[in-house]
């Protein structure tokens, strides 16, 4: 079984699913940075997320909630179950009649999506690429075989665009201890476009308290959605950031705007 092993860093990650992709390789694909590790399945259709090991703040059941599929009761009635059953949450949702079986596939091909991206976050990792069959799927979860039907050049191209954009970010947002305030400005819709649902969102997370890292973790959206519409807030003046010894970190005039 043909073995494939190397440094991201060196190979860097889209050249190595541009390479997969062009040859139409089937198998498994393990990378890890550090205590991280995912492992992807790739066949003809896609790609399926067998593992992560990290922490998703983008989790199923946030999905369903901010796409209106569920409740707020509904999801801490399902993460009860949940903790009672050890199944999957969304096993548990559509067995239960809160959804239907295609509202959780979205919800997860929008989660393995948000993995995909991370992963061209990761600068420093290694990988191994196994030929050949993944492991059997769960008979007990009709859904645990989701394979996610990606065009790998899209996908590169969208993890590029975002990486160039969390340079910007990162040069006001240099901290994720960083605390937010808001200032009594009422928002200007046609100021932030597609952000708008998602400053929705954070505005009343931020209360001059909670860091960077907290909101971020609060929110419905995904960590780099989050970011980009705190960052937007920041450089539109409708929110500040104050640094660990309380200091208002500065915000050019001439800072770019992202997409």
């Amino acid at each position: 079984m043909p073995i494939l092993k190397g440094d991201v860093e060196i190979l860097g990650l889209g050249n190595l699913l541009q390479l997969l992709a062009m040859n139409h390789k089937e198998g498994v694909l393990t990378l890890i940075r550090e205590s991280d590790r995912k492992t992807i399945h790739f066949t003809a259709k896609g790609m399926r997320l067998l593992s992560s090991t990290m922490k998703r703040v983008n989790k199923l059941g946030k999905i369903l909630l901010r796409r209106k599929r569920i409740s707020k009761d509904d999801l801490d009635a399902l993460l009860k179950e949940q903790k009672l059953l050890g199944w999957k949450l969304g096993q548990i949702a559509v067995e239960s009649g809160l959804v239907h079986k295609r509202d959780v596939e979205e919800a997860l091909r929008e989660q393995i999506e948000e993995e995909i991206f991370d992963m061209f976050m990761w600068k420093e990792a290694a990988f191994e690429f196994v030929e050949g069959r993944a492991p059997k799927m769960e008979e007990n979860n009709p859904l645990s075989g989701l394979t996610f039907d990606a065009n790998v050049m899209s996908l590169i191209l969208e993890a590029a665009r975002r990486a160039d954009e969390l340079l910007m970010i990162r040069r006001i947002l240099t901290d994720d201890d960083m605390t937010l305030s808001k200032f009594a400005f009422e928002v200007q819709a046609d100021e932030l476009g597609q952000d708008m649902d998602t400053v929705d969102e954070i505005l009343p997370l931020i209360n001059g308290r909670r860091s960077v890292r907290e909101v971020v973790n609060a929110s419905s959206y995904p960590r780099f959605v989050t970011m980009r519409a705190i960052y937007r807030l920041l450089v539109l003046g409708y929110i500040k950031a104050l640094d660990r010894k309380g200091n208002t970190v500065k915000v050019a005039k001439t800072a770019q705007h992202v997409r």
